[in-house]
């Protein structure tokens, strides 16, 4: 476990943002963002989140998305009535069930209340 630590640790230094492991992964709401909304309702898909900072998560989900493509995310944070609405977040990579969002658009709140959050974590966790 330690190796871990200090393994995920030393992976931070080359990171411009702090990412922090979920030690209790939570829910997230995405769908692919379409330039013609009105044409059909675009599908939502589920999701759960097991790293994240404030630029981007790594994300566990059945969705069929791929490198390159645009989604909207809603993350349900813990302890916080409403999501943080992501307007965009890329696909980076993905390895089986697994994504990596980069967080593209997002507004100054969400922002803030994912700082908030991921400095939370942090803390409790050093």
């Amino acid at each position: 476990m330690e190796q871990l630590a200090s393994r995920s640790s030393g992976l931070n230094k080359f990171r411009r943002h702090s990412r922090v492991r979920i030690t209790a992964p939570f829910a997230c709401a995405l769908s692919r963002r379409q330039v013609r909304r009105w044409v059909r309702r675009t599908p939502i898909d589920l999701g759960v989140v097991y790293d994240l900072s404030v630029r981007g998560a790594r994300v566990s989900t059945e969705a069929e998305i791929k490198p390159g493509d645009e989604i909207t995310l809603s993350l349900r944070l813990p302890r916080q009535i409403k999501p943080a609405e992501i307007a965009v977040a890329t696909v980076q990579w993905t390895k089986d069930q697994f994504f990596g969002l980069a967080f593209t658009e997002l507004s100054p709140a969400a922002q803030s209340r994912l700082e908030k959050y991921v400095a939370g974590m942090s803390t409790s966790a050093a």
